[in-house]
């Protein structure tokens, strides 16, 4: 089976090349050179070049995983005009190369097409509601999905992931783990928000279930675990772990960000039965050795 990963290079793509290389026959595009994934096939491309569709042609594949963003919320609020083009047109782009090749759809949402939910946990029926830039790219990107559905019967899986960590990250919380091992004071923006953590390797596991389940078809899954906390928490468990007092400074959490996020994991639970390999706390001490000895 070839698998296309588009913006493969990142943190969950190469991921998904270090565990599943000797199953299936990655391809990847990519914007610019990232992680190295070794011998890997590449074309370096930006999703919003038309000339991307062309490329998927060639290749051919069966499957193709969207992973390419503009991801930082920060980054979306301060580029709007770059984010809609990234997140939105290059989806426009990458939906047609499925339909020139008949390939399967995986694409990589967020828990950001919820917004904020005062404690309830999200489903995948809810109204999406987003509180950022963001999250509201991502809302039209699956409009784009599922319309195409409609009209030319694409065959995809969206996947609405929460908050990943792990090695191999230093964006969102990685940030914050990285920095307790190097600053002497880490800058933490709000800390009373509740949000849901999954492991890297718990994501790519549940997406190589999702690849392999050639029965899935036109659905959306909350990807998600059960450690759902506030992130005063997760830098309190972090302090902990480390046996070392941190020097935080708390800020004001910023208004782009939702204040209560709990994802409904049943419909994964159900489709997958799957048991998480991490808890936040062993995930936390992977990523702490990790960077420990890649710093």
């Amino acid at each position: 089976m070839r698998i296309l990963l588009i913006g493969g290079h990142g943190f969950i793509g190469s991921n998904l090349i270090k565990k599943f290389n000797r199953e299936f026959d990655f391809v990847v595009i990519s914007s610019k050179k990232g992680i190295d994934t070794g011998d890997i096939k590449t074309e370096y491309i930006s999703v919003t070049n038309k000339k991307i569709v062309k490329i998927i042609e060639t290749l051919n594949p069966d499957i193709i995983i969207h992973l390419a963003a503009l991801s930082g919320l920060k980054k979306c609020e301060n580029d709007p005009k770059k984010a809609f083009e990234v997140n939105v047109t290059g989806t426009e782009n990458v939906v047609e190369g499925c339909l020139k090749t008949n390939a399967k759809l995986i694409f990589i949402s967020s828990r950001e097409v919820y917004g904020s939910t005062i404690n309830e946990k999200s489903n995948e029926d809810d109204m999406l509601n987003p509180d950022n830039i963001y999250g509201q790219t991502k809302v039209n990107a699956e409009k784009i999905i599922q319309n195409a559905a409609k009209i030319f019967e694409l065959n995809y899986v969206i996947l609405r992931l929460t908050n990943v960590y792990g090695p191999g990250s230093n964006s969102g919380v990685n940030r914050i783990i990285r920095e307790s091992l190097s600053k002497e004071k880490i800058l933490v923006n709000g800390g009373e928000q509740i949000l849901n953590f999954i492991f890297i390797e718990d994501v790519v596991e549940l997406i190589y279930l999702v690849i392999l389940n050639n029965k899935l078809s036109k659905q959306i899954l909350n990807i998600g675990s059960n450690d759902t906390s506030s992130l005063k928490k997760f830098v309190e468990l972090l302090e902990e772990l480390l046996n070392d007092p941190i020097n935080i400074q708390y800020g004001e959490k910023p208004s782009f960000e939702s204040l209560f996020f709990c994802p409904d994991i049943r419909k994964q639970q159900n489709i997958f039965g799957y048991d998480f390999k991490y808890s936040l706390e062993e995930g936390i001490i992977k990523t702490l050795q990790y960077m420990r000895i890649n710093s």
